[in-house]
């Protein structure tokens, strides 16, 4: 708003002091005035109309005193010169300026709804964004800790199974003693009743000797 109107002053400043090139065939009625246009030039000639400040005025014949000139309607006379001017009134380039001015205001208004609309959207993004980082860093953690804890359970598997094969091989090894135990005792109970045969057999012939040398000396007595 500052910069609008120090702009808006620049170009009053420069539509003043600019010579009007362009206009040299039309000049102006000067500030605050309504002058007369006459039928001659002279202040006794008749009034043909009122013309007031601001109205511009086509030059038809200019002359050292008064000017024959044209308004806008097309109705022509005599004015004195020095109620005129080259350069457009300045409330006509204030009101002009004030239109320009208008015009960028508005133009500057929709400007900065269009700046707070995106600007609304670019924080509304930055929001999202920033939502965004956070379930980003949030899964990243999560799929550390999962691939941590899935490495963990890999391991534990695998121990499990090492476990499991472990014990597999400790129960065919305890089944395996155990049938080499029974074979040994089998052996054992088999050599014990050999053994005490053997020896019942002995036994047997020693009586059976004994009792046949007993009858030869019983025979001789």
């Amino acid at each position: 708003m500052k910069n609008l109107k120090v702009g808006f002053w620049m170009v009053l400043i420069g539509l003043l002091i600019l010579p009007a090139a362009s206009l040299a065939e039309t000049v102006y009625v000067s500030e605050d005035f309504e002058i007369t246009m006459r039928t001659g030039p002279g202040s006794d000639r008749k009034i043909i109309s009122l013309v007031q400040s601001g109205k511009a005025l086509e030059i038809l014949e200019k002359g050292e005193e008064w000017s024959m000139v044209r308004d806008h309607s097309g109705k022509e006379g005599w004015v004195l010169n020095r109620y005129l001017t080259a350069n457009q009134p300045c409330a006509m380039v204030l009101g002009r300026v004030r239109q320009d001015y208008d015009v960028l205001a508005a133009k500057y208004k929709g400007l900065k709804e269009n700046f707070d609309a995106l600007d609304a959207q670019k924080k509304a993004t930055d929001a999202d964004l920033s939502q965004n980082q956070k379930d980003r860093d949030q899964l990243s953690a999560a799929y550390e800790t999962l691939k941590k804890e899935s490495s963990e359970f890999l391991k534990l598997k695998q121990r499990h199974q090492q476990v499991v094969a472990d014990l597999e091989a400790e129960k065919t090894l305890s089944a395996k003693l155990d049938e080499e135990n029974m074979q040994m005792k089998r052996s054992r109970i088999i050599q014990w009743v050999l053994t005490g045969g053997g020896i019942m057999l002995v036994g047997f012939f020693i009586g059976l000797f004994s009792s046949s040398r007993r009858k030869a000396r019983s025979s001789l007595y």
